[in-house]
Formats: C-alpha cells, sequence, structure tokens
C-alpha cells in the first residue's frame, strides 16, 4: 500500500507570550514511509536490534518558521483578560481563531490572507469541543423550512467554494448565555454564528464539565457527544438533540471517521498510549443501550523513564493515516513528539484492524499549544 495522503503539513500554533501566538506549518512527508511494507520491515529490524517493540524517533527537528502572528483583538491593556484562546482548523486550509472576549477570525493558509468574522455569542471557555461540517443541499432545504427568507435556490444544488464550510462549537460548561453555536454562511452573502440547543445533559442540576469530552461526526451530518453517563446525536439539519444510549465513547477528544475501514479511530481514554477503533454506523439509526464495537489497539510506546506525558492529540491525514502527538515533560526541557500512524485491515481483534507505525519526529519546544 502506497503512502496517500489528503494533506501535505501540520498546523502549528505556538504562544509568544503576553497573548501572541504564532502559526507555522510543518511537512508532514517525514512521519511516512513510502509504502505499508517498507514501514513494517522498518519496524520488524527495530524489534530485533532492540529485543522489544519500541518507536524509533528518527530525528529532531526545528520548529518551522511562522507564516503569521496572532494578536488579542481587544488590547491587553483595555483588557488584562484578553488573549487568544481557540484556534480550530475551519476546513483544509483555514484556521479560526478567537481571543477570550469572542472575537474571532479566519486565516486562508492558500491564500495568506485573514477574513474577520462576526463575534461569538458567547466566548468559549478551554472546556469546548469544535466540529467541522461541510454544509450539504439538505441543510440548505432545512433552513429554508424553518426560515422561508433565507434565499436556499442559491445554495439547493450544492454550496461552492469556501461557502460550504460550516464549524460547530460547544462549551461543556452549563450556565453560559450561548453554550453552543455554528458559524454559517448565509446566502444573502455573509457570516453569522448561529446559536443552536444546548445539549440535554447540560440541564442535569448534578452535571460537571468532564475535563475530557469524547465526539465524532456520524453519517456526515450528525454530531455525537457523550457526557459521563451517556451519549447523544445532535443532528445538524434538523438542529435536533436524541439520545444515542446509555454508553460513553472510550476515547479521549476527537473520534475521526476512516472511510476506507468504515469505522471512527480515536486516542484510548483508558491507555495514554493506545489507539481505539469503533463501530457507530448504527449509532445514527435509534437509540440502543448496546455499547458499538470497538478495539483497543497497542502503540507500544515506551519514553524514556523521566519523560512525563503531558498531552497528546489525533489528527487525521486521510486514507486511514495520523499524526499522534504526544507532550512530554522532563527535567531538562518539554519535548512534542509526531508520529506517523496508518490503520490497516487485518485478521486481529474484534474489528479486524491494526496499527502500523511508520516514522516520529520530535521538536524540542515548551511554546507549542496546538496541533491542527
Amino acid at each position: 500500500m502506497s503512502c496517500k495522503l489528503s494533506r501535505q503539513s501540520l498546523h502549528m500554533v505556538s504562544s509568544g507570550g503576553r497573548g501572541l501566538y504564532s502559526l507555522s506549518h510543518m511537512n508532514i512527508s517525514g512521519l511516512f514511509y513510502p509504502s505499508t511494507a517498507e514501514a513494517d520491515a522498518a519496524q520488524a529490524k527495530a524489534n530485533k536490534m532492540n529485543g522489544i517493540n519500541t518507536p524509533e524517533v528518527v530525528g529532531s527537528i526545528s520548529l518551522p518558521r511562522p507564516s503569521v502572528h496572532y494578536e488579542p483583538f481587544s488590547p491587553s491593556n483595555s483588557n488584562p483578560h484578553s488573549s487568544m484562546n481557540m484556534f480550530a482548523l475551519f476546513g483544509k486550509n483555514k484556521i479560526l481563531c478567537s481571543d477570550a472576549m469572542g472575537y474571532t477570525s479566519v486565516y486562508n493558509k492558500r491564500l495568506h490572507s485573514f477574513l474577520g468574522m462576526p463575534m461569538l455569542n458567547s466566548p468559549k471557555g478551554p472546556k469546548r469541543i469544535v466540529v467541522y461540517i461541510p454544509r450539504t443541499a439538505a441543510h440548505a432545504k432545512s433552513d429554508f423550512e424553518i426560515d422561508p427568507n433565507t434565499e436556499s435556490d442559491l445554495f439547493i444544488e450544492m454550496p461552492h467554494g469556501d461557502h460550504n464550510d460550516s464549524l460547530y462549537i460547544m462549551d461543556m460548561v452549563s450556565g453560559k448565555p450561548c453554550c453552543f453555536e455554528a458559524l454559517i454562511y448565509y446566502p444573502v452573502g455573509h457570516w453569522r454564528w448561529r446559536p443552536l440547543l444546548p445539549p440535554p445533559f447540560l440541564r442535569n442540576p448534578e452535571y460537571k464539565a468532564p475535563d475530557n469530552t469524547a465526539f465524532a461526526v456520524v453519517d456526515g451530518t450528525k454530531i455525537c457527544v457523550s457526557s459521563a453517563t451517556a451519549t447523544y446525536l445532535f443532528d445538524t439539519v434538523d438542529r435536533k438533540w436524541s439520545k444515542a444510549g446509555d454508553w460513553v465513547m472510550p476515547i479521549l477528544s476527537n473520534a475521526e471517521y476512516v472511510p476506507e475501514l468504515r469505522l471512527w479511530i480515536g486516542l484510548s481514554a483508558s491507555s495514554p498510549f493506545n489507539l481505539c477503533a469503533m463501530n457507530l454506523s448504527n449509532t445514527a439509526v435509534g437509540t440502543s443501550d448496546v455499547l458499538p464495537t470497538m478495539q483497543h489497539i497497542r502503540l507500544d510506546v515506551d519514553p524514556p523513564k523521566d519523560w512525563l506525558l503531558k498531552k497528546r492529540t489525533l489528527v487525521n491525514l486521510g486514507y486511514g493515516k495520523f499524526c499522534v502527538t504526544k507532550f512530554f515533560e522532563s527535567i531538562a526541557n518539554k519535548v512534542v513528539v509526531f508520529t506517523g500512524v496508518e490503520m490497516v485491515t487485518s485478521g486481529e481483534g474484534e474489528l479486524g484492524i491494526r496499527a502500523v507505525k511508520h516514522k516520529s519526529e520530535c521538536v524540542v519546544s515548551d511554546n507549542i499549544e496546538y496541533v491542527l
């Protein structure tokens, strides 16, 4: 199998202090061998030499030069709490940023340009989820049925260009004036943050915002979100919530859909270095108390003993390939390790898949905060 990717770079957001941030882009070609067979051969050779199945950090790289710098929209001298507190991938080439006051803008990497956006209805805190969903003709039809003044005929066939992008942001802390909203382009010619119904579990008086929220996109238009005890679905077309079942997705943050495998892949919430594959295909059909079929997949990472894992993220690179980013702290410095991973079919486990580790690269930096 060849090393096919749907994108060529990772976007890294680094803090420069005093509310300043910079955006740089890392070429991901160095994280993958030309083929799956070469990756397997390299891992087998490393196992034979080391006697244990550990990944090989093939090199240390420098942080790429920034392509753009950010500062809060409201000056810090007028607002001491002003800072950039949210960065999110918005489509293939765009990054949305927001400060603590709710001012937003979008940077287009391809065009090297900024576009000012409306303010959020309510600023979002650190306990949030951000979900990108392309708009469809079904979204436009629903808009017209809810609001006939919407010129749906402009979108009824298919939205064009960047205007079919939409971004959903949900604050998992209850009590906010607007905890859930979406950035959507209207045919009349402007972007707007649309307030949406909050998830049902936020109304529970005993609800406490979790440190981690598991979520995924199911059926292309439904956002699947787990609370501490159950999982719910938000249909972005009819804008309604429903309960998927009394079970919780055992993943850390986002699960990414792999069409080639018809499975969702995420970081395991129970094991710091493993992945979790799930079959959520039946989740959109109706409520079920049966936990979806899943498979925990070992990556067998063995970092140096003085390295303490602080954070990890998963970025979908397309065609079953991912970048697993691990943030470590040691006595001497902070290290960020990027590992290329490929999911392939096999006869192993409940879902018949396995993970192929390719290459790893590391950056010594204490400033990287987001990897998108």
